[in-house]
């Protein structure tokens, strides 16, 4: 199974349909949080209906949901397809004045096969035979949200609408949120800032997403943005979220356009949490790509020297400034030969940063 985000889980410890291979070992993930992250809740929550409070409950939802995604990443690891007998607990920790509330999932990791006579896709893809009146409400509120998004006539969200998409997986509307907010995208000195309202409901909405959905958006919106700053945007949006996509990174150094080439041997150097063979693969393919690829782009050419009939070895650059020296940079473009600027990653240690880790991934797989 090569996506985590598949693993099943269940609560006990067989299901019909379901036969297990093997028994690997006890898993289990640790969320804690602080009990500022129920502030409404504690200062008195104003929507509660029939002793009931829906924000208070999205809360809990989101805390324990995190905890199973936690663990099923924590199976995958060691070769899982399956965690059985889920149990989740909530413990609050105080001490020095202050609160945190912690929840912990244990489960067992184990190999199981599918028998195809049975309906086990029921468990994987979550169809059911009927449907309750809050899921229609809340698809007749996601068709709404992606309508208004799309025509036009929702620009802004509030944190209700980000939430709100957060939790549903919104993906249709991440080409309109670029076109929205492009103004305060081009504005952010770092996309570490969690302060800018917008970056950290942003980061948060399109880490919700599906694994291979998220990837899909980000790499191929860089590939096809028009826009250097927003294209940068996203590739460090890559690196926080650990999406290295060793086949999309080789279709992104395959882009005509040099700024794009030279984003993508950037995220190169960027992490994902698991890597495998083809990893392996695509990387060395990769490093090839950069080898036979990545020239000198300015031409060397001789010029005489002042009051003296040798010649010495200059460089031209790419933007029209003649007689550089040979290794420094243009004092026009600041890029050397190679069109890198000294701020930038060069293709020679990207080379070196392949070798590095396809040697540590090998000694894991090998």
């Amino acid at each position: 199974m090569a996506n985590p985000k598949d693993i099943l889980v269940l609560t006990t410890s067989s299901a019909e349909g379901l036969k297990i291979k093997k028994h690997l070992k006890p898993v289990s993930a640790h969320i804690v949080a602080g009990t500022n992250l129920f502030s409404d809740f504690l200062g008195g929550i104003t929507d509660v209906f029939g002793g009931r409070s829906n924000s208070y409950q999205k809360q809990l939802s989101s805390l324990y949901n995190e905890a199973i995604e936690s663990i099923k990443y924590n199976a995958h690891e060691i070769g899982a397809n399956c965690v059985i007998g889920l149990t989740i607990d909530m413990d609050e920790i105080s001490g020095k004045g202050k609160s945190m509330f912690m929840l912990t999932a244990i489960g067992t990791a184990v190999i199981i096969e599918k028998d195809e006579k049975n309906n086990f896709s029921v468990l994987l893809n979550g169809k059911f035979e009927n449907v309750g009146f809050e899921k229609i409400n809340n698809l007749r509120q996601k068709k709404e949200i992606i309508e208004k998004t799309k025509n036009g006539t929702l620009t802004y969200y509030n944190e209700e609408i980000w939430n709100f998409i957060t939790s549903n997986q919104i993906h249709e509307v991440f080409p309109y949120i670029l076109k929205n907010y492009t103004p305060e995208i081009e504005s952010f000195q770092s996309v570490l800032d969690t302060t800018n309202a917008f970056n950290r409901n942003f980061i948060s909405y399109l880490d919700s997403l599906d694994e291979k959905e998220k990837i899909n958006l980000l790499y191929d919106r860089i590939e096809t943005e028009t826009n250097y700053r927003i294209a940068l945007y996203l590739s460090r949006i890559i690196k926080i979220l650990n999406l290295f996509d060793s086949e999309k990174s080789l279709s992104l150094i395959n882009n005509l356009d040099f700024k794009k080439q030279k984003i993508g041997l950037t995220i190169v150097t960027y992490d994902k949490p698991f890597y495998d063979k083809k990893d392996v693969e695509y990387l060395n393919k990769i490093k090839d790509f950069i080898i036979s690829n990545f020239k000198e782009r300015g031409e060397i050419s001789s010029k005489k020297q002042l009051l003296s009939s040798k010649e010495r070895e200059v460089w031209n650059c790419e933007c029209g400034n003649k007689s550089n020296e040979i290794g420094e940079y243009c004092n026009s473009c600041n890029n050397n030969i190679f069109g890198f600027k000294e701020t930038e990653i060069k293709p020679t240690e990207i080379i070196k940063y392949i070798n590095q880790k396809v040697e540590l991934i090998n000694e894991f797989l090998n």
